[in-house]
């Protein structure tokens, strides 16, 4: 099988097969039920696109209907969607995912690089309570060094110890990087500590859902583990499609006013903040006085 689904608006890394549809614009894209795979850069062959397939989140029968051909080899998504702030899946979404998959044969890869930890000590697979087939992780296990992880069902793994597929690399098991990762998770993010700064991370939320109740404001706040967002629309969003229909001058507008007040956010509209476990109960409450600043102004 050489086909692969991924889901619209979801971002996977920078490898050609995955390099589709990150962030199409909605001229190109199609239909909401059945996107077009729009490739996301100069230089990614057209085979590569046309074998590239692309679902709207949280709509398993766009899953099934992408792997009724049985030609597909693997679904790749990210249980929460963290690359249009957070997008969280409806419930049972990911119970059908895993039910669909395994009943056609194709493999499901959980993309954990920006949930992993900080999702609860088991991430987001364990925190939902759906096992992929294979998951790749990052970021938070790194303890701030560059590193990626990945790992898997036994018989998926074998096909690396036997030899079958090659998995090669100058930075594999960096000694460096191997034990920051060894004192994150054994010393530092311990399951105690990470419930204590996702419990922080709540705190922070009902603040600022607080002032957007207060306000009246069209927006509210998505939490996921220790991380947060905000986001400028009056429902939840379920896919790339509500994404974009948010009001990004707003989002724009926040987010400036924040850096200006040295509330340091991810530079891009479609990111979150993180509590860690270096933040104290007045670090997380800095950035609601922030916030109610921001809105007063907004609505002076």
């Amino acid at each position: 099988r050489e086909k692969i689904v991924k889901v619209e608006g979801g971002y996977h890394g920078h490898h050609d097969e995955v390099m589709v549809s990150m962030k199409p614009p909605l001229h190109l894209a199609g239909s909401a039920d059945a996107p077009n795979s729009v490739p996301a850069s100069a230089g990614i062959s057209s085979s590569v696109v046309k074998n590239t397939i692309v679902i709207p989140y949280n709509d398993a029968a766009a899953l099934e209907r992408a792997l009724s051909s049985r030609e597909v080899a693997c679904f790749i998504v990210e249980p929460v969607m963290e690359n249009i702030g957070i997008c969280l899946p409806q419930d049972g979404y990911l119970q059908q995912v895993r039910e669909i998959t395994q009943r056609y044969g194709t493999l499901l890869v959980f993309d954990e690089v920006k949930t992993g930890i900080t999702a609860g000590w088991g991430g987001a697979s364990g925190f939902i309570g759906v096992q992929p087939d294979l998951v790749a992780l990052a970021k938070s296990i790194g303890g701030g060094l560059p590193l990626g992880a990945f790992g898997g069902k036994q018989e998926y793994m074998d096909l690396i110890t036997e030899g079958k597929v090659v998995h090669l690399g100058t930075y594999n098991g960096n000694p460096l990087c191997m034990a920051a990762a060894l004192a994150v998770l054994r010393d530092i993010c311990t399951p105690e500590m990470t419930q204590i700064t996702i419990a922080r991370n709540s705190m922070l939320v009902n603040a600022v859902e607080g002032i957007i109740t207060e306000a009246s404001l069209p927006a509210h706040v998505v939490q996921f583990g220790a991380k947060g967002c905000v986001t400028w629309a009056p429902e939840q969003i379920r896919n790339y499609r509500d994404y974009k229909a948010t009001d990004f001058d707003l989002a724009f507008a926040q987010w400036i006013h924040g850096i200006n007040r040295g509330v340091m956010l991810p530079p891009g509209l479609d990111e979150q903040w993180l509590i860690s476990i270096m933040h104290t109960d007045a670090d997380a409450l800095h950035y609601a006085d922030v916030f109610q600043e921001f809105v007063d102004e907004l609505l002076a």
